[in-house]
């Protein structure tokens, strides 16, 4: 008997709130798919690189998933919360009839056994579907040949969904007891709408509040632009919060500001059913103005994340090629008088003899006059000290080299057309970093004058070289300064580099280990970097960036559309009796439907829109931050990001008006 009643339920539920079900399958989707990673290297025709890179994503997606499972774990739990105060009523007449509480709360316990299993089920057999698309995705993002494609199935994923959702409903079992335990059987049969109790009355509050939020969000954004993402430190943890306190009052006083500005346009606040939806919106959004703020915090991470791996993602696949104009780099340390001899026993390897084909030595040189604080003009270190506050140090000494080594340098990237030829009192600017490009140039076109070992040098022109002298998965080069010949021999050795290509009749992904093993165990005080390593290391921090941001991105998305929609499919069902009412004085049907599809339109774009207005300045401020490492732009990827968030916001938006459309025409019609 019991389990017929929860099934009788569980039916009745679906009709209702079918988003909160469909939204449960999503979840184990895309919980199983990310966490199948780990099957897809089996199927690939990998590298000894690349399967490391393969293993590190499957680790980071581990540690993720846990917070991901803590994240799904409260949205079940919330949403679990409006679909048991929707049946306070029915509740309270189960016990009126006789039921005892322990017999209420065995239906509860079935009925989320029955939704976790079925969702279980659902979503683990589509998530094996749509993982195969995955492997796909895979094989192109680590450049493989799909020769040994084959239907992949991981184990350890479908283990891990199990487990972790079984957990996840297990809590969910245990807070529906718990919270029926605490219902009086008074407050059950006259259940009424109890959701946060936050609300602002009066004019004058309303100013208050908007003041305090502008107040608090200007100081906010004022961290922001300073040294809030420089520093990380108490300057950081006060920007985020005094930004969340700014935007919590904001809602707080939103509603009632949208209400006094409209009801001045009589026009507009008479026409229609406008009254009507003002009244509504201004009692929700001061009703769930806590979870409207969080949900706006969460599209934030949201907009953040998806921008920020999609930018990067993209950086290391233009940049790869660019930055290893050779095969190998090779970089001396220990004592420099030792130098001469690491060279040699490098040249005379056998590792090194049978695989290189060409290859040069050149060095770098140090004086501590060459620092970008007497680099950089006056102009360029006010602006940086502006942007990057106390936290930036100009005291970094730029390495200086030889006008022949440079050119040498161009003659084996085969860039003849960059060939130099300077004067003993000149010199020139290598950099390949964007923003340090910016700041350099700046003291190429006013003419300064460096000094060097006492001696004035003066610009040969205003163009900075873009270059890269080394192995590396992006841009490295921050700057370098070429001198004449005759002046860096009186110069201080500072490091030894080799750079150099293999034999082109061999086989690159072959002898690569090879090359490196056979150096490093007989040379030592040796860095090599190879440009198969590089490659590797860039394809793996893709992978991992793109994965690792499409994953928190979606639930992060997913998570916010949904709490959003089982707000309005409540709000729905608690105002049907008003829905009536307009219905009963003579409101036509459509005009009561437009006005159910603007609210709810309203309170998906309210946060929305505040999330991509903080996003903006956020992502700018980021930009500036990474580009000093990178020739990165976080914004650029907004617009994508923000169409992949109305997407699925639209979705959501969609199937909560037509949901909330059905529960109001039942009441019409009734």
């Amino acid at each position: 008997m019991l389990f017929n009643l929860c099934l009788k339920n569980i039916k009745k539920s679906i009709k209702d709130y079918s988003i909160y079900f469909v939204t449960l399958v999503i979840a184990v989707i895309i919980f199983y798919v990310f966490n199948s990673i780990d099957a897809q290297e089996s199927m690939l025709i990998l590298t000894e690189q690349k399967r490391e890179m393969i293993k590190a994503l499957v680790i980071s997606i581990g540690y993720v998933s846990v917070f991901i499972s803590v994240i799904l774990g409260f949205l079940i739990i919330y949403a679990n919360k409006f679909l048991i105060k929707r049946r306070k009523k029915e509740i309270g007449l189960y016990l009126t009839l006789g039921m005892s509480k322990r017999k209420v709360s065995t239906i509860l316990v079935i009925e989320t056994l029955i939704v976790g299993m079925v969702s279980l089920l659902v979503g683990l057999i589509l998530g094996v579907g749509l993982s195969q698309l995955l492997s796909i995705f895979t094989a192109s993002l680590f450049e493989v040949d799909m020769n040994k494609f084959s239907f992949v199935f991981s184990m350890g994923a479908l283990t891990k969904t199990i487990i972790y959702f079984s957990l996840i409903f297990l809590l969910v079992m245990i807070f529906n007891i718990i919270t029926l335990s605490r219902y009086k059987l008074i407050d059950l049969l006259t259940a009424k709408r109890k959701n946060e109790k936050v609300r602002v009355k009066g004019k004058v509050i309303t100013f208050i509040t908007f003041a305090l939020a502008v107040v608090f969000l200007s100081y906010a954004y004022n961290l922001l632009f300073t040294k809030g993402l420089m520093t990380l430190d108490k300057t950081t943890i006060k920007m985020l919060v005094t930004g969340a306190l700014g935007t919590f009052l904001l809602f707080l006083s939103l509603s009632g500001f949208l209400l006094r500005i409209i009801e001045m346009n009589k026009k507009v606040y008479l026409k229609g059913l406008n009254m009507f939806i003002l009244k509504q919106i201004n009692n929700k959004i001061n009703t769930t103005v806590v979870s409207t703020t969080i949900i706006s915090l969460m599209l934030l991470l949201t907009i953040g994340i998806l921008s920020g791996s999609m930018s990067l993602a993209s950086v290391f696949n233009s940049e790869i090629e660019k930055n290893n104009m050779t095969d190998y780099t090779i970089s001396l340390y220990g004592p420099i008088e030792e130098y001469n001899n690491q060279l040699s026993n490098i040249i005379n390897n056998d590792s090194f003899k049978r695989y290189t084909s060409i290859y040069l030595d050149y060095s770098t040189y140090n004086s501590e006059t060459v620092t970008l604080e007497n680099v950089l003009t006056d102009k360029s270190k006010e602006e940086l000290k502006k942007e990057f506050g106390d936290a930036l140090s100009l005291d970094y000494t730029l390495p200086i080299i030889s006008e022949s080594d440079y050119n040498e340098i161009i003659n084996l990237y085969k860039m003849e057309d960059l060939k130099i030829n300077i004067k003993d009192d000149e010199y020139l600017i290598l950099s390949n970093i964007q923003m340090t490009s910016d700041y350099l140039s700046n003291t190429l076109k006013e003419n300064k004058k460096i000094i060097v070992n006492n001696q004035e040098f003066k610009p040969q022109n205003d163009k900075i070289i873009s270059i890269q002298l080394a192995n590396y998965t992006g841009a490295s080069n921050d700057g370098t300064i070429v001198l004449s010949n005759k002046v860096v021999e009186k110069l201080e050795l500072q490091q030894r580099i080799i750079i150099g290509n293999y034999k082109e009749n061999l086989d690159k992904d072959t002898i690569n280990n090879k090359f490196v093993e056979g150096l490093t165990s007989s040379v030592m005080d040796i860095d090599i970097r190879t440009k198969l390593d590089m490659e590797a290391n860039s394809v793996g921090v893709k992978s991992i960036v793109i994965f690792l941001g499409l994953y928190l991105g979606l639930i992060f998305a997913i998570s916010s559309a949904t709490v959003l929609a089982i707000n309005q499919l409540s709000e729905a069902s608690d105002n049907v009796e008003r829905y009536r009412i307009l219905s009963q004085i003579g409101a036509d049907k459509k005009l009561i439907l437009r006005s159910l599809l603007t609210q709810i339109s309203i309170f998906f774009m309210l946060p929305l829109v505040v999330a991509l207005v903080h996003s903006y300045f956020g992502l700018r401020e980021l930009n500036s931050l990474i580009m000093m490492v990178g020739n990165i732009d976080l914004a650029s990827n907004i617009f994508i990001t923000t169409i992949f968030i109305l997407v699925v916001y639209g979705g959501y938006l969609l199937a909560t008006y037509i949901c909330s459309k059905k529960i109001i025409e039942e009441k019409i019609r009734k």
